[in-house]
């Protein structure tokens, strides 16, 4: 895969100048682990931070998270890489974290579309697709609401102005994942290059949907 592919574009371009002039190559977090991360550039590769980026930090919302691009290093005849810097993120998804002191910790990264995906079924809340605009509002990212589950709700057109009248303009689709009906208003919504993320809770149907998209049985 190439780094358009991924996502890179002039935007990443442009503040990765300095990097690659220091010898430095770019690639992006594909999996967070504590403090294990999986990168994608060529191909997949481990990574840890480097001890310089850990003394610079000193905000854990600084720290990689999934989405990112990254400056590193590529450690000689190895699949491992120490990261070096993180770029600009264009979006962001963070949550407040627990602890002895509440902090901002970045969930995701550099989303261009989020999904917001809520089930027909006894799911079905105005209220929370109303914080979940919000949240993608505050993130940056292009919000689609997709109503799941058509083929167990008898009132769908009912339910889709409902929807509507909160959207604001924000596209509205429903759609039945378990029988693939209307799937392919979501794919004509995936663009080449950009990255879509899903948003909603559990039991909504988020991992049929995925499969679907992705041409896999289910």
């Amino acid at each position: 895969m190439d780094l358009e592919y991924l996502g890179w574009d002039v935007f990443f371009e442009e503040h990765f100048q300095p990097h690659r002039l220091a010898g430095l190559l770019p690639a992006r977090v594909a999996v967070e682990n504590s403090s294990l991360y999986s990168l994608c550039e060529d191909g997949s590769f481990r990574a840890r931070c480097s001890g310089r980026f850990l003394h610079r930090v000193s905000d854990p919302a600084e720290m990689p998270a999934v989405g990112d691009w990254v400056a590193c290093t590529r450690r000689p005849e190895s699949d491992q890489a120490d990261i070096q810097v993180v770029l600009p993120r264009r979006t962001r998804f963070s949550r407040s974290a627990a602890g002895p002191v509440t902090y901002e910790q970045v969930v995701a990264a550099n989303v261009d579309t989020l999904f917001l995906v809520s089930g027909l079924d006894h799911n079905y809340n105005l209220r929370r697709i109303e914080r979940y605009l919000a949240v993608a509002k505050e993130s940056g990212a292009d919000p689609v609401i997709i109503l799941n589950k058509t083929d167990l709700c008898l009132e769908t057109e009912k339910r889709l102005a409902e929807v509507r009248t909160i959207a604001g303009g924000v596209p509205v689709v429903a759609v039945s994942a378990a029988t693939g009906s209307a799937v392919d208003e979501v794919k004509l919504l995936i663009r080449p290059g950009k990255t879509v993320a899903l948003l909603g809770s559990s039991g909504v149907g988020k991992s049929t949907l995925v499969n679907q998209l992705l041409g896999r049985k289910i």
